[in-house]
């Protein structure tokens, strides 16, 4: 396996989240990120929750032929801090440029599908609301290949998200 190497020229300038700290611990998450994906070598990758898209950065560095569509409400909650002036959206733009991939602008919470199927790779980090988690794991439970993989962001930051991915296990009842 390869050596992940974050570049720390992909963080935004204008993330007031980004500070010297959080940056050092970027390292390793993201590399863990990175790992999951490579393991899981998919085609096509799906993520609700783009921000500035250091996620999909990671993601490509793991599989830089796969194609890539992200769902961002850009709308300066749940982490975006800041994308309501489309800043977060440019500057994912930059970072992914040589790579294969779509944008799409829109709250998933507002969906009743992503009209998507096959996805081998579903990185769900959107809405942190507990009803949001369970709506936008419907979406990629719907999307998903057979043999694909969802991956949920801030389980273990956040009690919300965890609540809800429980929650949303529990209404499952097994069928995942």
């Amino acid at each position: 396996m390869s050596e992940f190497m974050f570049d720390e020229k992909i963080i935004c300038p204008q993330d007031p989240t980004a500070d010297a700290k959080r940056i050092k611990q970027y390292k390793n998450y993201y590399k863990v990120k990175y790992e999951i994906c490579k393991e899981q070598n998919p085609k096509l990758m799906v993520e609700i929750g783009v921000r500035a898209g250091y996620s999909a950065w990671s993601f490509f560095q793991a599989c830089p032929e796969a194609y890539y569509i992200g769902f961002d409400a850009n709308n300066g909650q749940h982490g975006g801090k800041g994308g309501e002036s489309g800043i977060f959206k440019r500057w994912t733009e930059k970072i992914l440029g040589e790579y294969n991939f779509e944008l799409i602008e829109i709250d998933t919470q507002s969906l009743e599908s992503l009209g998507l199927t096959d996805v081998d790779f579903f990185h769900v980090d959107g809405d942190h609301s507990t009803k949001g988690i369970q709506h936008d794991l419907d979406l990629a439970y719907e999307s998903i290949s057979s043999d694909g993989l969802i991956v949920v962001d801030d389980i273990t930051y956040l009690k919300t998200v965890k609540v809800g991915v429980n929650k949303w296990l529990e209404k499952m009842n097994g069928n995942v």
